[in-house]
């Protein structure tokens, strides 16, 4: 059997590689191949090198005052630094362009992800459009992924099968249907048992002068039960991790990738790049040890020159200054750090723990080991007020770390959005983070694009070495610009002239 496992193209104002690395589809190749399948990924959103410009959706309209003027023919450094986005895209093919592709590698069976629910409009419309088309009718059309595990229900009409969970072992419900395609029930939604052990799979990208780059990720599940994080929704609550001998074996074919390519692409010097996508790779400490010293020394054996990172961000209060003098010897290139909030209050309402003190013990240590910090937190969360926001950017500013704001946003099914029925009649896209939706009624639009920007305007300061005149010439700008809030602006510059800020 032939299964082409889709990505769609996604639409948004901004689009990361690794965020369509398709570990998940990469996993079930791995496996649903050993049942003698011939599997083929499409990562529509990867295609060409950038994203189209396409119409601003109408239900996004509220957001135009707020994006960069296209007016403003050169962007200068401070504009494209601090302000909002500019430009709304598509990341990868039209939609008649996806389905050409799909059809002309003679599928018996099409298999959709959906990666995040705010991308489930888009995923819905390409499964539509595949099951509309006469071409398609033989054809079995499956869709899974984060997208789907968190609402099943809302893609039941648009596939034959809807696979909620881990989809490694829906392969053999796949066979059934492809076996006896008259007796099954069309729209069905399974949840599989999860697989006893995940393959180990990586997505590898690469150029000329960056190298190689790796995204993986060992683990699964998650028992924190965060109310801004779907992670437990998707994989469970309970924590698993990869057998670490199957990922040694697996590094060595990681490795004989990388070596592969360079040679047929001429790289003199050759560099590889591994993020883990891991949130909770701290429990495993020793295990996650052991594999960076394998990794390292087989990288030095092969004269590549290897670094790392963990992108999605790890506990702070898991992490102690000798183990990560560790992590830096191993080739750590950058802490990214997860504060999720600062505000007590908060953080008891969030169930997680957290300390100021230890904190800032990590980011001056890993000053002091030349390890460049970005700490993350979220803006928007229940309980949140405009004040509270601009403090934790003040007093972000005042230490050696880079701020990664992120702006909250539902998912169907998280402790306050129990009620699924209120998404089926709210476009998935005002769930990005990018749209500023006021979900928790706590910020405003205005204030959270007010709080977006303080955030990044504190980070373009830090990266200046003109601190002073900068600042100064972006104060009087906010000041100026109607569509932030005020006060938030001028609480931002008169406590950061206070703290200061010492990212040099």
């Amino acid at each position: 059997m032939k299964i082409v496992l889709v990505q769609p193209s996604v639409e948004d104002f901004y689009f990361t590689p690794h965020r369509s690395s398709v570990l998940g589809l990469r996993s079930l190749a791995a496996l649903w191949e050993k049942r003698g399948h011939q599997c083929h990924i499409v990562n529509f959103p990867t295609e060409g090198r950038k994203g189209k410009k396409i119409p601003l959706p109408a239900n996004l309209e509220y957001l135009r005052p707020y994006m960069c003027s296209n007016k403003i023919k050169k962007q200068t450094k401070e504009i494209s630094d601090t302000t909002y986005f500019r430009n709304y895209y598509r990341f990868g093919p039209s939609m008649d362009a996806c389905i050409r592709r799909i059809w002309e590698l003679k599928p018996d069976a099409v298999a959709v992800s959906c990666f995040a629910w705010s991308y489930a409009e888009i995923t819905l419309n390409l499964l539509k459009s595949i099951k509309n088309s006469n071409i398609f009718k033989k054809v079995l059309l499956i869709t899974g992924g984060p997208g789907v595990t968190v609402m099943p229900e809302y893609f039941s009409r648009a596939a034959d099968l809807v696979v909620s969970g881990e989809g490694e072992n829906s392969i053999e419900e796949i066979e059934r249907y492809l076996t006896l395609p008259e007796s099954v029930e069309r729209g069905r939604i399974i949840i599989p048992e999860p697989p006893d052990n995940f393959p180990f799979v990586w997505n590898l990208t690469n150029s000329r002068k960056r190298g190689f780059n790796a995204t993986t990720m060992l683990t699964r599940g998650c028992p924190k039960m965060c109310s801004f994080c779907s992670n437990h929704l998707i994989f469970g609550n309970s924590l698993r991790k990869i057998d670490l001998k199957q990922v040694l074996e697996g590094i060595d074919d990681l490795i004989a990738e990388v070596l592969e390519k360079s040679r047929s692409q001429d790289y003199s010097n050759i560099k590889l790049h591994v993020n883990f996508e891991d949130d909770n790779i701290l429990f495993y400490k020793q295990y996650f040890l052991d594999l960076l010293l394998c990794l390292k020394e087989k990288c030095s054996r092969n004269k590549i020159v290897f670094t790392f990172t963990v992108e999605n961000g790890i506990d702070y209060m898991l992490l102690k200054k000798d183990y990560l003098k560790q992590l830096k010897d191993l080739s750590l290139s950058q802490l990214n750090i997860s504060l999720g909030v600062m505000d007590p209050e908060q953080l008891e309402l969030e169930r997680r723990t957290g300390s100021l003190e230890k904190l800032e013990t990590i980011i001056s240590y890993s000053k002091d080991l030349n390890i460049p910090v970005i700490t993350y937190f979220i803006c928007g969360l229940k309980g949140d007020t405009p004040e509270k926001v601009v403090d934790t950017i003040t007093y972000l500013h005042g230490q050696s770390t880079i701020i990664g704001i992120s702006l909250y946003y539902p998912v169907p099914g998280l402790s306050d959005w129990q009620d699924r029925e209120l998404f089926k009649n709210i476009p998935s896209n005002l769930c990005c983070g990018s749209s500023a939706a006021p979900w928790n009624e706590s910020l405003s639009t205005k204030e959270l694009i007010t709080a977006f920007r303080l955030a990044r305007t504190s980070n373009y300061i830090k990266k200046s070495t003109m601190e002073r005149s900068v600042a100064a010439n972006l104060e009087y700008k906010l000041l100026q610009d109607k569509t932030l809030d005020k006060s938030m602006v001028e609480r931002f510059f008169e406590q950061s002239t206070k703290v200061g800020n010492i990212i040099n």
